[in-house]
């Protein structure tokens, strides 16, 4: 970690908070709302998931991404998972 500077790592460290609250989002947590039809669940079952997934994911991207030596797409993918992640935190305690 000390590779990185600082500043990436508070940005994408936001990114990890949901991961933090994964069991809310696997246990119970329906920011979209419920339907009575299986593959609408399902596929709302899977929007939910992509909430804490798709932030850890980009996490290691961005991480990737400066090691590579693309410092502006790790920047834009660092602020991306962390707009992903507060939304996602949002829908969760908001809706």
């Amino acid at each position: 970690m000390s590779d990185f500077p600082k500043w990436l790592l508070a940005l994408a460290g936001v990114s990890l908070l949901p991961v933090l609250l994964s069991p809310l989002y696997l246990f119970g947590a329906t920011p979209f709302g419920t339907s009575d039809y299986r593959l609408v669940q399902f596929l709302l079952y899977c929007a939910t998931q992509l909430l804490w997934l798709l932030p850890l994911v980009l996490f290691f991207v961005s991480l990737d991404y400066y090691r590579r030596g693309f410092e502006r797409a790790a920047v834009a993918v660092a602020a991306v998972s962390a707009l992903v992640a507060c939304a996602g935190l949002a829908a969760v305690f908001l809706l």
